[in-house]
Parts: structure tokens; sequence; C-alpha cells
């Protein structure tokens, strides 16, 4: 009952195509109206697509800061400083509404008394990526540090930035309040983390927007994923192909690689990581050490999809029927009968045969093994109710399951039918079977 199931694999993991896309990076310069003069944080700014949200959790006055600066102080004219830019109450917090690769800013301390390097610390929620210091230059009469901080956080990504001056040991006569309190902020530049969106659907069903489910999978598709192509040689299935790697950070925060079948340039198929939470997850697309998609998707327990012939979540299921005689004898029926180019799949009809012969359909699927129990699987073919036999992983494939349904004698006869599968009150995608 485990007929075909390689050629199902290969088959239903191969698909591709080519695309083309480019990074862009964002830049907040406070300049034609971004934000309100004097306006105090928290505030949002939203440039190309990226919202930026200012907060600053000082306990001292944050509310009155920010002030948005069109003097120069004493910065030299045409300095990168100079007109307008921001002034912060120390420590700044920069969220973003999307992953980032990296952040750029250029900075001035204002008070010269302060010696401290202004440091940068990036995060993903509240995950440390990384953090970088720089103590600023102060240029020929003018007392104002200044610099631009950089921060490029290579394979990984991050949504939020600290932007502080740390204060060891106030200067004598000095209220720490008001040491280092503020610093000028302005030109900040972001490279988002994607080149493009990663839309993440059951390999099986390709139902769009519907969840997936751990040990399930998975095809995603975007644009300039890889520069490549390659498929997977063996099992288990590797973690890198085509120099590209696909991870997925579920809602507890766990980043884990996904095993991948296929990755090309606009589809990579992957089996969604074991143990991964229920929940929200992010998936991050990485090729050449640089982040070329990022995707959304919701995790449940189950999300059961049927594949099909066709290789499109309709029609005939990818399935065998297997009759069984009463001196249980068996023989393989097929589901369904292909031409030679790809989608013209129809169904096969199958014969009951005589009296006391069991006709066993062998449906596959993914999404389907974390059912609460057997009785939480359940089919009807034809609006009859049939009996599963079995609703499980199939060995011998990472994330393919199987599902063995008792065809009802009723149906002989009635020619094509709808068959549904329900997984603990989730129903799979409808395929339809043809009954002699």
């Amino acid at each position: 009952m485990k007929l075909y199931a390689s050629a199902i694999v290969v088959a239903v993991l191969g698909l591709w195509a080519t695309c083309s896309a480019k990074a862009q990076t964002v830049t907040f310069d406070f300049e034609g109206g971004g934000v309100t003069l004097r306006q105090p944080t928290p505030f949002d700014y939203s440039k190309s697509g990226v919202t930026a949200h200012f907060s600053s959790p000082s306990p001292y006055d944050p509310a009155f800061f920010s002030v948005q600066n069109t003097f120069t102080l004493s910065l030299l004219p045409g300095n990168y400083l100079s007109d307008n830019r921001i002034e912060f109450r120390n420590p700044l917090d920069i969220g973003f509404s999307q992953p980032l690769r990296a952040i750029s800013l250029a900075f001035a301390t204002i008070d010269s008394h302060i010696e401290s390097p202004i440091r940068l610390t990036a995060y993903m929620d509240s995950t440390v990526v990384g953090s970088v210091r720089m103590q600023g230059v102060t240029p020929k009469n003018d007392p104002y540090p200044q610099g631009t901080l950089s921060f490029d956080s290579a394979n990984q990504t991050f949504n939020r930035v600290r932007i502080e001056i740390p204060i060891e040991t106030p200067p004598i006569g000095y209220d720490v309040r008001y040491l280092a309190t503020d610093f000028l902020v302005d030109n900040i530049t972001v490279t988002p983390a994607r080149s493009g969106t990663f839309s993440s659907l059951s390999a099986a069903s390709y139902a769009t927007g519907a969840p997936l489910a751990a040990n399930s999978i998975a095809s995603g598709f975007g644009q300039a994923l890889a520069s490549g192509t390659e498929a997977a040689a063996s099992q288990p299935a590797p973690t890198t192909l085509a120099n590209t790697t696909l991870r997925v950070r579920d809602s507890a925060g766990v980043e884990r690689p996904a095993p991948l079948f296929y990755v090309g340039p606009a589809q990579i198929n992957f089996l969604v990581p074991d143990g991964t939470a229920l929940g929200p997850a992010t998936v991050t697309v990485t090729s050449a050490g640089q982040v070329t998609a990022t995707g959304a998707v919701n995790i449940e327990s189950v999300a059961p999809g049927l594949f099909t012939a066709n290789f499109d979540g309709k029609g005939a299921p990818a399935a065998v029927a297997v009759t069984v005689a009463p001196d249980l004898t068996q023989i393989t029926q097929a589901v369904a009968r292909c031409g030679t180019a790809q989608g013209t799949c129809v169904t096969s009809p199958i014969d009951l045969g005589p009296s006391g012969t069991q006709v066993v359909l062998t449906l596959y699927g993914t999404g389907i093994r974390g059912r609460s129990s057997l009785a939480g699987v359940t089919a009807r073919i034809g609006g009859l109710d049939a009996q599963v036999l079995y609703g499980g992983p199939q060995p011998e494939f990472a994330g393919l399951d199987q599902v063995n349904v008792v065809i009802p004698r009723a149906l002989a006869g009635r020619g094509e039918v709808d068959l549904a599968i329900t997984v603990d009150g989730k129903t799979a995608n409808a395929v339809r079977i043809n009954v002699k």
C-alpha cells in the first residue's frame, strides 16, 4: 500500500521556474516632513514601505524628546548632521516593520564631557543578534564627537536596535539624569533582509494562506531565491542545496534549519523542521550568505493536504487502489491515467469487484501525522462515510503521510465522486476518484 511513493515525492518536489529581484536600502533622513517638529517619542516614521518605530525607555522626561533640529549647533556647514536631524533621549530604541540585514546611521553626542563610545545593539525580537561600539571623532573647532555607526548582521536578521551611550561613572558635579541624555541621529540607512516575499504552501494541496504543520512537506515561492538549482540526492535531506539555506523561526523564538528537497531561483521545497512550535513563524531564505527572501506562516498541529496526480491539489489523487479478495489475494489498480504532458492526468475507473472483495484506497499526503488519534481521521466518498484503516507517516520518506480508506461498495457504478479527508476537524483539499 506504499506503491509509487518515491515517484510521487520526486515529481511533486521538482517544479521550478526562474525570476530575478534586487535588494534595496531605505534611508530615514528626516527631511521633507517625515516627522513633526518637536514630536515626542514614541512615534512612527515610514519610508519606502518600511516603518521605523522610535521610542525611549528612559525614565527621565521621555516626552521631552525628540526634537527635530533645524539649526546647525556648531557642526560645520555641509556636515552630514547639519540641518534636519533628530535629538533623542539616551537610550533610543528603533523597531522595524520587517527584518533587516544591515543598518548605518550618522551620530553626534551633545555633551562634550561624555567620553564613552556610542553603542548599537541589534535584536531579533528579544534575542541579541550582535552589537557594535564607536568612539566619535571631534572635528577641529567643534566640541561634539561625531561619526557613522554601521552594523551588518551577515547571515542573521534583526528587527530592532538600541542606540545608547553607556555611562559607568558620571563626572563629579553632574546630574546623571542629564548626562548624555541627548545625541543627534540622522541618515538612518537600513537594508531589508529580503529582496522579495516568500510564500510557503503545502506541497500537496497548494492552498494559499493555509497553515503548515511540523514535519510536513512545503513548497515556497519567491524571486531570486537562489542563483542555481539543485535537488536532494539522498535521505535524510540536506539543509543546504545550491549554496542556499532556509530557516524557520517559531513562536517561541527558536530558529531551525529546514531539510531541503529542491532549491531553484523561484521555488524551494522543504520539510518544516521537527519541533517547530505552534503559532506564527518566520521563514528566511539565505543564498550565498545573503538573505534573499522572508515570509510568514502559521504552524498548527495538523495541516492535512493530499498530493494529486497533476501536482496541483486538484482532481485525481496521487494514490493506488489495492483490491483484497476473500482469500486475501491482492492486486493493484490505477487511480489515474496520465498523458505525456504535465497536467493531463484524469481519473481512472476503480473496479470494486464481486461481493466479498474489499478495495482499499491508499492516499499520499502531508501534515497528517500530528493527528490526535486514528479516530480523528475521517473520510467521506461520494457523500458516504468511509472506513479509515490508517492515517499517519509513510515510513520511507520524510514528511510524507499515508491514509488508507475502504471504498464503500454502495458507490459501485457511481462514476466520478468527491473524496474528502478530515483530520482533527481540518479538511484536506478535495480530490475525485472514479468508481466503476
